[in-house]
């Protein structure tokens, strides 16, 4: 009888530990000409595309899209550039608010605003954050029609606030 429990114990440790690995989260980089300039933690599950200064990382709760803004010095000076910076995915973006928060140990900005979507012409909304990490800034934004942006805030927000210079 002891043995038996002694075994069910180590079964139920070693199965806890499996998904507990399994559940952990992977690390994405977004490079900027061939050199790694961002660090992300993604879930597992995620599908991600990148290419030079852009990387989309797609969940069953939101598709999140991240640029490296070119020139840009710090969260407020990529600031205007938000319709320019998110056109391939969403149009004629209006700002209707912008925050200020933390990302990655320094001064970042939560725009949100309505638009079009650019695949379909859909009305929508969008939400963009400019932060910063290492020398480089970045835009990150999920968007969609009625409240899909706000409901892709969340899971937004925890895979950014991963965000670090690669080593």
């Amino acid at each position: 009888m002891k043995l038996l429990l002694v075994r069910l114990l180590a079964s139920v440790s070693l199965a806890s530990l499996a998904l507990m690995a399994s559940a952990q989260d992977t690390t994405v980089t977004l490079s900027v000409d061939g050199k790694p300039a961002l660090a992300l933690q993604v879930p597992p599950s995620a599908k991600v595309t990148s290419s030079n200064g852009y990387i989309n990382i797609h969940t069953t709760n939101m598709s999140l899209h991240v640029w490296a803004v070119p020139s840009a010095k710090t969260a407020a000076d990529a600031l205007p550039r938000a319709a320019e910076l998110i056109k391939s995915e969403f149009i004629n973006f209006k700002t209707t608010a912008t925050m200020d928060l933390e990302i990655a140990g320094a001064p970042a900005k939560h725009v949100t605003g309505s638009g079009n979507e650019a695949d379909d012409g859909d009305p929508g909304n969008a939400e963009v954050v400019f932060f910063a990490a290492g020398n480089h800034v970045f835009g990150a934004c999920v968007h969609g029609e009625f409240d899909d942006a706000s409901r892709s805030r969340a899971p937004m927000m925890a895979v950014l606030r991963t965000a670090q210079s690669p080593p």
